[in-house]
């Protein structure tokens, strides 16, 4: 359940929908402060491959995705222009059953199955970087009444990434104990995977990306709205830390207890090298009926072609005060929220103990208009 206050201008918004700049088209001069983060699915069991505790919600049955996001903005709006300082990051992951399930089992030091081969398949591409971006929004009547566009150019400076796959074998050999033959094919800032002692480069990233959106507003009844977000997005890492080699279990060490401990002897190549970045678009489509006192919303989110739908009622109590109901089908969560004007908080948890919610999620903003 979510609960919090929500801004009545985007209430349609989901936590993984991006900024609109078609809706600057008739904006108010206004200075805004946004911070939002969310985690999906087996986000945090994903998260934890390599960590020692996994007290953390898992769901092998269920799609083995992480959907991690991340952005805090500030700026101002003004005549149809919105300028913005921001910090954001993502994390998706995909991973298969098997590479959870064996990897979740050694680190809790659970009996292993003798004999049984577990096929390790896992893919990440994730960054955290600074930046600005300039929006423009335009009106389209004499094209279509109703009719709005906008577009968003945006500057990122890299500061943390983690790029790349995981893919071979893990046969337990006893109870306690494996044989494992891994291939790694992997940029980051930090190696997750085993401890790399000559991390001296000070690697950095320069990106852009672009958005493009339109809105259609249907006589006050209705609306649609398309975002684009991230196109042509990429950000060029300098001398960043980079292994592609086998991970083997060729040496073996133990704990006190007689359990087999993950440390990989490494046969390939780690270094630093220049690489290009992908950031994974993502287009949001929206769309809303209102019935007054109520708006009736649906909302998808497309990352990578995969569909994450979200469905919203939206009650105006008075002109300052409004409630509004979301419910998310991937994640089975619900979400309810308040909203006083121009302020704005929300916590979203689908469990009261955090580390054991299947999604999760933060947001909080304060608009001035002048």
């Amino acid at each position: 359940m979510c609960f919090g206050f929500l801004p009545s201008s985007g209430f349609s918004q989901t936590p993984l929908s991006g900024f609109n700049p078609a809706t600057l088209a008739y904006a108010k001069g206004s200075a805004f402060l946004e911070a939002r983060a969310f985690g999906g699915n087996n986000a945090f069991a994903l998260k934890s491959l390599f960590l020692d505790e996994w007290d953390v919600y898992f769901e092998p049955d269920g799609r083995n995705t992480a959907d991690m996001y991340w952005k805090a903005d500030s700026g101002v709006i003004y005549k149809g222009w919105r300028i913005a300082g921001f910090y954001r990051g993502e994390l998706f992951i995909k991973a298969n059953r098997d590479t959870v399930e064996i990897l979740r089992m050694i680190n809790l030091k659970q009996d292993l199955p003798v004999g049984r081969n577990f096929t390790i398949d896992l893919k990440a591409n994730g960054f955290s970087a600074a930046g600005v971006e300039i929006s423009r929004g335009v009106e389209l009547d004499g094209i279509l009444k109703g009719l709005k566009a906008g577009v968003t150019a945006r500057y990122l400076r890299g500061e943390r990434i983690q790029s790349g796959r995981i893919a071979g074998n893990v046969t337990p050999n006893d109870r306690k104990s494996y044989d494992f033959d891994l291939f790694l094919d992997y940029v980051y800032d930090d190696n997750y995977v085993y401890d790399r002692w000559d991390m001296e480069s000070k690697f950095y990233g320069n990106g852009y990306s672009f958005d493009f959106g339109v809105r259609y507003d249907m006589g006050g009844k209705a609306a649609v709205g398309v975002l684009l977000r991230d196109i042509m997005g990429r950000i060029y890492w300098k001398d960043i830390p980079y292994t592609t080699a086998d991970a083997t279990s060729k040496i073996k060490s133990y704990d006190d207890d007689g359990y087999q401990q993950f440390r990989p002897t490494i046969r390939g190549y780690e270094s630093y090298k220049d690489y290009s970045q992908r950031i994974p678009l993502k287009t949001d489509i929206d769309f809303s009926y209102s019935i007054n006192p109520f708006i009736l919303g649906s909302t998808v989110n497309l990352i990578e072609s995969r569909p994450l739908y979200w469905l919203t009622v939206h009650y105006n109590a008075t002109g300052d005060f409004q409630i509004s109901v979301k419910y998310n089908t991937n994640y089975e969560v619900f979400s309810a929220g308040l909203a006083y004007k121009s302020a704005m908080l929300e916590i979203c948890s689908s469990d009261t103990r955090l580390n054991r919610a299947g999604a999760v999620g933060l947001a909080a903003s304060f608009r001035y208009e002048w």
